[in-house]
């Protein structure tokens, strides 16, 4: 995990947002946020926090509640909050296919996919296994297929991300990062129904 390289990567989301739909360039945000913190990270969700009440409202109230959490935290405090929250905790590690496979040999393959994928789109993976949370969210941002783009939202970060909500024993009130991963999935959810929608009426247009 990298505390530097904070301009290149918002920058990345800059980018997402010229040629891409408002969607890419939330979900590039969202990578930003749940990936180890760096100095970016207050700008970075006050940018988040914009495009969302403009482009997905549901999720918007929720991730304030994240941003005002990271008011008065130094950067090493939330530093020590994401280690805690989930690279302490296996049932919540932010690799996605620990989730959907456990320790079956699907998984491997699952990761070997998405590396394909994201080289393929120039997404630099770094030291994090391919199926990292914010790797597949830049990978969602990336991704021009509709198709791969429904099967990578209903198939992966949906059900991967639900499990990872449900180890919040105490309630998503009381940790920031659980509100942003709320947040998350209710983007998810309305995209996923509005790619449904969009693909409905392509049909009904052919």
């Amino acid at each position: 995990m990298k505390v530097d390289g904070s301009v290149s990567s918002f920058s990345a989301c800059d980018a997402a947002a010229s040629h891409g739909s408002a969607m890419s360039s939330i979900y590039c945000l969202f990578a930003g946020i749940l990936d180890y913190p760096g100095p970016e990270i207050s700008a970075q969700a006050h940018d988040l926090a914009a495009r969302l009440a403009a482009s997905s409202p549901g999720a918007a109230p929720t991730f304030e509640k994240f941003e005002s959490g990271l008011q008065g935290m130094s950067l090493g405090e939330l530093q020590e909050l994401y280690t805690s929250t989930f690279d302490m905790r296996p049932d919540r590690t932010t690799n996605l296919g620990c989730h959907l496979f456990g320790e079956d040999v699907r998984r491997n393959l699952f990761m070997a996919q998405l590396k394909e994928r994201m080289e393929a789109r120039e997404i630099p993976i770094g030291h994090e296994l391919p199926d990292h949370l914010s790797l597949v969210l830049r990978l969602l941002a990336e991704e021009k297929s509709e198709d791969e783009a429904r099967t990578l939202i209903a198939d992966c970060l949906v059900p991967a991300v639900t499990r990872i909500l449900s180890t919040f024993e105490e309630g998503v009130g009381s940790n920031p990062y659980a509100q942003a991963l709320q947040a998350l999935l209710a983007s998810l959810d309305a995209d996923s129904v509005l790619r449904a929608s969009s693909g409905s009426l392509n049909l009904a247009a052919g």
